[in-house]
């Protein structure tokens, strides 16, 4: 039965890991896979890659990582949002389809954290993003996903006891969720779940003024070093 702990390191990838070699991309089965999902304008493997790397190397499991394939251009003026979401459902079923021991870290930055949040909970419900959808990742691949972090979350619920960063818990993001999809992410992810959210980022906590790009920006600086302690501990493989 699958757990979300990582399995036991063979002597091979110990030896792989004590060399330090560089988070690789691939899908080859390993120990934990990371997804990352970039925001609007980035180049792969953006914001998120900095964080699974200090995740990879604070352990000695195998790791690697793959981008989800979207545009990340705006989601006002095209169709990279249904693209992404779809993407995400594709990439991950895929995955853990292939490599069913493998412990599967999701980690997404702005639109990023938008398209992976509707592919596990459902999408739409709004002029921009469409009619409303179900989820994209079944309950039974969802038992694969052993952390899953957003920074810059356009769809920050509030009152979520995932929410964390600097004074958001009760703010909403700019695509409001509904309920049913707020209902989604509780039930199946809410224990694995970490959403940062920055007072005055326009993306995760828009209100009057609050458009600030330098605290969209911020993320990585700011917690990738506390969500990589968090998402090791998730994992099993924390101090």
């Amino acid at each position: 039965m699958f757990t979300r702990t990582a399995p036991l390191l063979t002597f091979g990838a110990f030896l792989v890991r004590l060399s330090g070699a560089a988070l690789m991309n691939s899908t080859e089965c390993v120990d934990v896979h990371f997804v990352l999902a970039r925001g609007t304008t980035e180049s792969y493997p953006g914001t998120p890659f900095t964080m699974a790397e200090i995740v990879a190397n604070g352990t000695s499991v195998t790791t690697n990582y793959e981008s989800i394939i979207y545009p990340a251009t705006t989601e006002t003026e095209s169709d990279s949002y249904f693209i992404g979401r779809a993407a995400v459902g594709s990439q991950v079923n895929s995955y853990a389809a292939a490599c069913p021991e493998s412990s599967i870290v999701l980690i997404s930055y702005s639109q990023g954290a938008m398209i992976v949040g509707d592919a596990l909970a459902g999408g739409g419900g709004d002029a921009t993003l469409g009619n409303t959808t179900e989820p994209l990742i079944s309950e039974k691949v969802s038992k694969h996903i052993a952390a899953n972090v957003y920074y810059g979350n356009p769809r920050h619920a509030p009152y979520q006891s995932y929410n964390m960063g600097n004074g958001t818990w009760n703010v909403t993001g700019k695509y409001p969720r509904l309920s049913y999809q707020i209902q989604n992410l509780d039930e199946r992810y809410g224990d694995v779940t970490a959403d940062w959210c920055n007072n005055g980022d326009g993306v995760c906590s828009p209100s009057e003024g609050s458009d600030s790009l330098s605290l969209h920006t911020a993320y990585a600086k700011d917690y990738d070093p506390i969500a990589a302690a968090w998402i090791l501990e998730k994992l099993g493989l924390g101090n």
